[in-house]
């Protein structure tokens, strides 16, 4: 069996979420083929994917994402698979795309969904009475630590670990929120996009680095995402 052509792969003109018939229905053969012929990754991810620039994005939610599709619309960058929700990929078809991820401070981006899923909205759909109460971070991060972080589906994509969100035995560069101007400049660079934003858009409330936390706050994310801090190095103590 040879590898799809990677171009097969792209989502609806008017649903950027899914993939087209065709797309899908080559998705589900290859799924069916998948315990035998490894032809899709184990895991499913959240991804964008161009075809002009030869490259795979596995989207962290809470981290820059709307800085970075914002820059490839305005700058020409065709996002074939535009924003593709935990799915398989066909691994040889995208053996030669450069693959990449952006993360950030587990505690800042924990506290960043918090502020804009709970105080500023009400994603989780709590009741008046809780959501008054998740108005505390400290309670909210309580709420969270009840859920498997690890499962997709089953998590929401902002509260998910980071390190679960990207392919990470396939991935050519991960870059950093705290250092997103040299970062993504690189990415650009290698996509051969023009040149990076100045800063991340979607910075929605001031992290652990910049405002008093609790220590309870501290001990609850670091238990949560304690893989997180592993994997990709960040310090699990307080500046």
């Amino acid at each position: 069996m040879s590898s799809p052509d990677p171009a097969l792969f792209r989502t609806r003109p008017g649903n950027r979420r899914r993939l087209t018939p065709e797309g899908q229905a080559e998705l589900d053969r290859l799924t069916v083929a998948a315990e035998e012929s490894a032809w899709l990754s184990p895991l499913a991810y959240n991804l964008t994917i161009s075809h002009s620039h030869r490259f795979v994005w596995y989207r962290v939610a809470k981290v820059a994402t709307r800085t970075i599709r914002h820059h490839c619309e305005t700058n020409g960058v065709a996002l074939d698979v535009d924003h593709a929700m935990r799915v398989r990929y066909p691994l040889a078809s995208y053996a030669d795309y450069f693959t990449f991820a952006f993360v950030r401070d587990p505690l800042d981006r924990f506290v960043s969904a918090w502020h804009d899923k709970v105080v500023d909205h009400n994603y989780y759909d709590f009741d008046p009475a809780t959501h008054a109460r998740m108005q505390t971070v400290e309670e909210f991060a309580r709420w969270t630590a009840t859920h498997n972080l690890s499962a997709v589906p089953g998590t929401d994509q902002h509260l998910t670990l980071q390190s679960r969100m990207i392919d990470l035995n396939r991935v050519d560069f991960v870059g950093r929120l705290e250092t997103f101007d040299r970062d993504f400049a690189e990415v650009c660079e290698r996509i051969g996009a023009p040149a990076v934003p100045t800063a991340p858009k979607n910075q929605t409330a001031p992290g652990g680095r910049d405002r008093q936390v609790s220590d309870e706050l501290r001990e609850l994310v670091t238990q949560m995402y304690r893989r997180d801090y592993q994997v990709f190095g960040y310090s699990l103590e307080a500046d």
